[in-house]
């Protein structure tokens, strides 16, 4: 039993080093499509994002918040799906009539119009954030407040009143 284990195992080596032998010359098409776009997308773009994310949180206002995340999310999402086709010639399979496009001034428009549609978006929460604090005064959701937990003594206060 031992011997036909050996033997067995001796061959599925064997094969394994065969199968390695004929995949050799498609190793730069297995990095280039498998492991590069993810290893460029968690080093590069992610991080970038995450660092994007953190200063709206920190500095914009509470009107620009939500359109600026968006933005940021959009913006990862469609650069890492361009990252493979802009990477190498004929990333997918032929599309008829669609597998010749410039995909990277095809994503820099897209990435136009999503900004266009989040500064449009911004402006207009900006616009009725001024209008809603115009009628109603200030709103919680709509001004930025300052410091981390507010103003916590004067709240204090209005709770025991």
């Amino acid at each position: 039993m031992r011997t036909i284990r050996a033997v067995l195992g001796l061959l599925g080596l064997a094969a394994l080093a065969w199968g390695a032998w004929l995949t050799y010359p498609m190793i730069k098409d297995v990095w280039t499509w498998f492991l590069a776009p993810p290893i460029l997308d968690d080093a590069v773009v992610l991080p970038v994002a995450g660092l994007a994310s953190l200063a709206v949180a920190r500095w914009a206002s509470t009107a620009w918040r939500w359109p600026l995340h968006f933005g940021i999310a959009s913006t990862a999402v469609i650069t890492y799906l361009a990252i493979t086709e802009a990477w190498r010639e004929y990333g997918f399979p032929p599309k008829p009539g669609l597998h010749d496009r410039d995909y990277v001034t095809d994503t820099l428009i897209t990435l136009a119009v999503l900004w266009a549609v989040v500064l449009l978006a911004g402006l207009l929460r900006t616009r009725s954030a001024r209008l809603r604090q115009r009628h109603e005064g200030p709103h919680p959701d709509v001004e930025r407040q300052d410091g981390a937990l507010h103003d916590t003594k004067k709240r204090d206060q209005l709770l025991t009143e």
